[in-house]
C-alpha cells in the first residue's frame, strides 16, 4: 500500500494523526525530539529504514500481552492498551497512541515514539495455520463465556444498563478498520470480528450487573478471560499476516 493510502486509512474518522518523538536516523533532522511530524512522514521515514519487524501489542495492566521486557515503552503501552513495535536492524522504536484533543473542533491522535520497544515473537511457519488455529479458539472461548455469563446473570431488560446496551449496538455498527490489499480474506475476517468483540467487551466491562456478588466476581473473571483471547486473536490477525508480507517481500 502507497504510503498516502495508508496515512488515509489510518486517519479516516479523526482530525488527523501526528508523530511526537521521531528519531533522527528515522528522519527527524530538526534536531528538536519534541517536534512533531505528519503521518505522512513518519511513515515513509519508517519505510525508507527498512524494519524487520512490525508488532501490534494490546497489552492491558496485568496482562502485558504482546510485550516483552520492561521499560518506558511498556509502561506507557499498558496504559494506553495498545502499541506497535517497530525492529529494525540496528534497534528497535515503539508507537503509542494518545487522545490529541485541541480546542473544541479537533480530535486526533498523537502517537510518541520511544526507543527499545520489544515485543514477543511473531510466528511465520504457516500464516493460514495460525489464523484458523486463532479463529477456532476465538470461538471456543466465545460459547464458554456465553455459558458462563449465561449462569450467573439473568437474561431480562434492565433499564439502568439501556446505556450500555446502546453503545454496545454503536460497537457493533462501527466501520471495520481498512485492511491494506492483498490481505489474507481469513485473517481480514478475523481481524474484524475480533475487534467488534474487543468494542463490546469494553462496554461490557463497564457493567457488573449480576445476580450476585460472587457472581459479578465469575462474570468478571470470566470478562477478563474472554478479553484476553479477543486481544490475542485481533494481534494474531494483524501481526502474522505483516510478518508474512516483510518476510515474503524480501525486507530482511
Amino acid at each position: 500500500m502507497e504510503v498516502g493510502t495508508a496515512a488515509a486509512a489510518i486517519e479516516a474518522g479523526t482530525g488527523g494523526h501526528v508523530v511526537l518523538g521521531l528519531p533522527s536516523e528515522l528522519g527527524e533532522t530538526s534536531g528538536e525530539p519534541s517536534r512533531e511530524t505528519s503521518l505522512r512522514e513518519a511513515l515513509e521515514a519508517m519505510r525508507s529504514a527498512r524494519p524487520r519487524r512490525l508488532t501490534l501489542v494490546v497489552p492491558t495492566a496485568g496482562d502485558p500481552l504482546g510485550l516483552s521486557g520492561v521499560g518506558p515503552f511498556t509502561q506507557a503501552a499498558v496504559l494506553a492498551g495498545l502499541g506497535v513495535t517497530i525492529e529494525y536492524a540496528d534497534g528497535s522504536y515503539g508507537w503509542v497512541p494518545e487522545r490529541d484533543a485541541r480546542g473544541s473542533s479537533y480530535e486526533g491522535v498523537r502517537w510518541s515514539v520511544l526507543p527499545g520497544a520489544a515485543a514477543a515473537a511473531t510466528l511465520t511457519v504457516d500464516p493460514d495455520r495460525i489464523v484458523e488455529q486463532a479463529d477456532r479458539a476465538l470461538r471456543r472461548a466465545l460459547r464458554a463465556a456465553a455459558a458462563t455469563l449465561g449462569d450467573v446473570d439473568l437474561a431480562r431488560w434492565r433499564p439502568e444498563v439501556a446505556a450500555g446496551r446502546a453503545a454496545a449496538d454503536a460497537a457493533l455498527r462501527a466501520s471495520a478498520p481498512a485492511f491494506p490489499p492483498g490481505w489474507p480474506v481469513s485473517a481480514r475476517m478475523l481481524g474484524e470480528r475480533a475487534i467488534a468483540l474487543w468494542r463490546l467487551l469494553r462496554v461490557a466491562g463497564s457493567d457488573h450487573g449480576a445476580v450476585s456478588a460472587s457472581g459479578s466476581a465469575v462474570r468478571v473473571e470470566t470478562l477478563r478471560s474472554l478479553s484476553h483471547v479477543v486481544r490475542e486473536t485481533t494481534m494474531t490477525a494483524f501481526n502474522v499476516p505483516a510478518a508474512a508480507l516483510l518476510r515474503d517481500s524480501g525486507v530482511r
